[in-house]
């Protein structure tokens, strides 16, 4: 992956935003920098890839609870994870 070219611009972020986006960057072995700039990316989506994840593990597990669904309902179970999976893009 190429490194992009950063430019530092000062902005005024509330306290309680400071905070959340210091909190995951800690939990997710990131710098602040990387979380604030993935959560300025990704303004429009809140789908995020834990939240794919999350998703497909409830279709992964509806399958082995309801005993198997046909070929047709996986397939389509299957497409819709993977139109979020794009839309992340």
């Amino acid at each position: 992956m190429k490194k992009e070219k950063t430019i530092c611009k000062p902005i005024r972020i509330p306290e309680s935003v400071v905070e959340e986006i210091s909190k995951e960057a800690e939990t997710g072995n990131k710098t602040f920098s990387e979380v604030a700039n993935y959560r300025l990316k990704h303004y429009e989506s809140p789908l995020t890839p834990a939240i794919t994840v999350r998703i497909q593990n409830i279709v992964n597990m509806a399958e082995e609870l309801s005993g198997g669904f046909s070929k047709e309902q996986k397939k389509e179970f299957q497409k819709e994870v993977s139109a979020l999976w794009k839309s992340l893009k």
